[in-house]
């Protein structure tokens, strides 16, 4: 929501790009990053010079966060001269139910075929991504990350036998502003605790591996991207309590984090655990990204129906975008624009 709307930069932009990271680091892989990497318009285009330009390097090329009802055939045959073993996809949730809530709505034979496709390529190891902590998850909705990583594993055996692996990638949700879950509460400690806790009984052996996120990480993340102006002096304590490189799970000290609410008189769960009313006002309204609050409030109803939206590139929903860069969208015209074309504007000569 917040990156609206669509902007796509030039194939020649990137290849050139690319070129200068390389260049200046020696490294080895290239990651090619989106939300959506299989979204760009011109991915085959793009992997097609890539491939071009770093021929003799030698260098692995891999697309992050595929969308499984995007992902071709004609790509995953670019990339399989330069595959480094493992293939990304994010299904995000596992039951078709959640799919629809969060409005990443594919079948689960849709996963399934893809699947199919990647090890009938070569690929030893397909990466899963999902998050926990979804509005109106159940604990069945988490053990079916389970059963759909089993079932995308015995494809991989069909075709490459013992040699097939399976990676989850569990990540917690956060409710962030500017969205449409911006209402809903985050999971309880208690409540990761037990998603996770099924997830590592049930995914072990030498076929799966899983990686989560600590519930510690996403309390703070939750706290410091939902708070308000009163969190600055949160952060102050806490930095006077000696938190300096949080990001390293060695260096983490997740007690200065309490004492800092503490010694403010805040209670922390304010900002995390609770579910915000219709009409509540977020310390974050003053900031504008032109998509109206009204759209992002039916948006999350239809949501709690199940019932998908638009996507935004094949059919526009009156987000709130166009009017507010309406100038820029009549001066720049063309298909890298996915809001609608607009008139001209009449001028009257007098």
């Amino acid at each position: 929501m917040i990156t609206r709307p669509v902007r796509e930069r030039s194939v020649d932009e990137i290849v050139e790009a690319a070129a200068a990271a390389v260049d200046a680091t020696g490294a080895e892989e290239l990651a090619l990053l989106s939300l959506s990497s299989s979204d760009y318009t011109d991915v085959l285009q793009l992997v097609t010079r890539i491939s071009e330009r770093f021929g003799s390097k030698h260098l692995t090329v891999s697309l992050p966060s595929l969308r499984i009802d995007t992902v071709s055939v004609s790509l995953m045959e670019k990339l399989k001269d330069r595959r480094s073993g493992g293939f990304t996809l994010a299904p995000e949730a596992a039951t078709e139910r959640m799919r629809r809530i969060i409005n990443k709505f594919i079948t689960d034979e849709q996963l399934l075929e893809t699947a199919r496709q990647i090890y009938s390529r070569g690929w030893v190891n397909i990466k899963l991504y999902f998050m926990i902590g979804h509005p109106s998850e159940t604990i069945e909705d988490v053990q079916a990350i389970v059963d759909l990583c089993k079932r995308v594993l015995a494809e991989g055996r069909k075709v490459l036998g013992s040699k097939a692996r399976v990676h989850a990638g569990v990540s917690t949700f956060i409710p962030k502003p500017h969205t449409p879950f911006q209402w809903v509460s985050l999971d309880s400690v208690e409540q990761i605790n037990a998603k996770q806790d099924l997830l590592k009984r049930e995914l072990r052996g030498s076929a799966f591996k899983l990686s989560w996120t600590p519930p510690e990480d996403t309390l703070l993340e939750g706290w410091l991207s939902r708070g308000d102006r009163r969190l600055a002096e949160v952060i102050y304590a806490a930095w006077k309590n000696g938190t300096k490189f949080d990001a390293w799970q060695d260096q983490r000290n997740f007690s200065a984090w309490t004492g800092a609410f503490a010694s403010q008189d805040i209670d922390p769960a304010f900002y995390t655990h609770r579910t915000r009313g219709a009409d509540e006002v977020f310390p974050w309204e003053h900031i504008s990204n032109a998509v109206r609050r009204k759209y992002l409030y039916t948006d999350y109803q239809r949501s709690l129906s199940g019932e998908v939206r638009a996507y935004c590139r094949d059919n526009c929903d009156a987000c709130g975008i166009l009017p507010t860069y309406a100038s820029a969208r009549r001066d720049s015209p063309g298909l890298y624009w996915k809001c609608p074309e607009l008139k001209p504007r009449q001028t009257i000569n007098r």
